[in-house]
């Protein structure tokens, strides 16, 4: 089973009405904003997608409109297809199986958990069972899932036990402790935006936010790690830490990164859903005066 997904990857947000119904509407004009910024894939209903939010037949709308427009843009597609009851977890990826995707991403349920490495890689089973033809990457997030195993355990048994299993989710941290058990086609993507200290120890491959937002600095910082320029490197990652922090301070993080989303590609994302809190109109008025001060050319500020 080959698995050739890698580079920048951006784990979509998913729009929304002021109503709060799933806006699929948007998603071509979303498509062309990371087609021409050179993104090589995206992630459906991930955290930033607050996919475990939605219900199983917006979960299949949503990644039917995402493959739509990613096939004729050459973009690769992972589902996520965790964070629910099995069955729906199941009926999920084999939904993401016919519609013939690049890979599935899964967590575990978000309530009864698995506790131990051997109950967490009969999950995997499961789903991978679901979608046999399918590469599957695991999601680790212990701060949201409350899943927290030894990954170099669960890298060891899953490699042995599940033929398409391909990697894992997960920061730098845990990419390190497992880097030397990684197999040719496996890969961490890492999840956050510590783009440069992760490019530079030989993740470069990555899952995160910023990359809807800011994708040519984050192109920029990955290009001057590899061409060794490390002064630039240092400050272009400051420069994008600094983007994030003034960013995740005006709200919870989905809901301000989504506002940003908006303010920085003119592309509307809508609120997020109960129980997330949509930025206000002091918090997002705030949040644009800290992108202008950040030299950010805003595409929207009504």
């Amino acid at each position: 089973m080959v698995f050739e997904v890698e580079g920048m990857l951006a784990p979509v947000f998913t729009p929304m009405s002021e109503a709060g119904a799933v806006n699929l509407s948007v998603i071509p004009a979303y498509m062309e904003h990371l087609k021409k910024h050179r993104v090589n894939g995206i992630l459906v209903s991930g955290t930033t997608g607050e996919g475990m939010s939605l219900n199983v037949e917006e979960r299949k709308s949503l990644l039917e409109a995402w493959v739509f427009v990613a096939r004729p843009a050459q973009t690769k597609v992972i589902a996520q297809v965790g964070g629910a009851a099995l069955p729906d977890v199941l009926e999920l990826a084999k939904h993401a199986e016919k519609l013939n995707v690049d890979g599935i991403m899964t967590l575990p349920e978000l309530y009864y958990k698995p506790r131990t490495t051997d109950q967490l890689i009969s999950y995997l089973q499961r789903v991978s069972a679901a979608a046999p033809t399918l590469p599957l990457v695991y999601y680790d997030f212990p701060m949201m899932s409350g899943v927290n195993v030894n990954m170099k355990e669960l890298f060891t048994s899953a490699s042995s036990k599940l033929p398409n299993f391909k990697g894992a989710k997960a920061d730098l941290n845990v990419a390190e402790q497992v880097a030397h058990l990684l197999a040719q086609d496996q890969k961490i993507f890492i999840a956050n935006h510590h783009i440069a200290p992760s490019v530079l120890m030989g993740h470069d491959s990555s899952i995160a936010t910023v990359v809807s937002l800011f994708p040519e600095l984050v192109h920029n910082i990955r290009q001057a790690v590899k061409d060794g320029e490390v002064v630039k490197a240092k400050l272009l990652q400051r420069r994008l830490n600094a983007l994030v922090d003034a960013i995740a301070s005006k709200g919870d993080f989905v809901p301000s990164m989504k506002t940003a989303m908006e303010l920085t590609t003119g592309i509307r994302m809508g609120p997020t859903r109960s129980p997330l809190v949509p930025l206000n109109c002091v918090q997002r008025k705030d949040l644009i005066n800290s992108l202008i001060e950040l030299d950010v050319q805003l595409q929207m500020t009504d």
